[in-house]
């Protein structure tokens, strides 16, 4: 009876585990999010270099916690999101609005899949 009472516990602590990260993994990308939608519409307004300084903090966030997505998160995913930022900045330099529009858009939808795959959901069991 001892061993099931253990056995339930780790259970209960991997399952408590995964929430938390799931709901860590929502609020950072959420936050990323925010400061991209933020980013595009100072380009929107004609202030580029505003854009690409609120643009080079995110990277700079999605950096300092590289250890956490890679170690949490399949690499493949991560590595598309780092793409995604390279271009971003890339675009934002050159100041070309239509395929910064359309990259900074492919980026914020790509950290919102990366925080949906962790969130307890029936199509993310099964």
């Amino acid at each position: 009876m001892k061993r099931l009472w253990i056995a339930a516990a780790l259970l209960l602590a991997l399952l408590g585990a995964s929430l938390a990260n799931g709901r860590y993994a929502q609020e950072v990308t959420e936050g990323m999010r925010e400061r991209l939608r933020q980013a595009q519409d100072q380009a929107e307004q004609g202030d580029w270099s505003r854009a690409e300084a609120l643009t080079r903090q995110v990277y700079q966030d999605w950096q300092d916690r590289h250890f956490y997505f890679h170690t949490t998160m399949r690499h493949s995913d991560t590595d598309q999101v780092l793409r995604g930022f390279r271009s971003v900045l890339e675009y934002v330099r050159l100041q070309e609005p239509d395929q910064y529009n359309a990259a900074n858009a492919d980026l914020m939808a790509q950290l919102e899949l990366l925080a949906e795959m962790e969130q307890p959901s029936v199509a993310n069991v099964l």
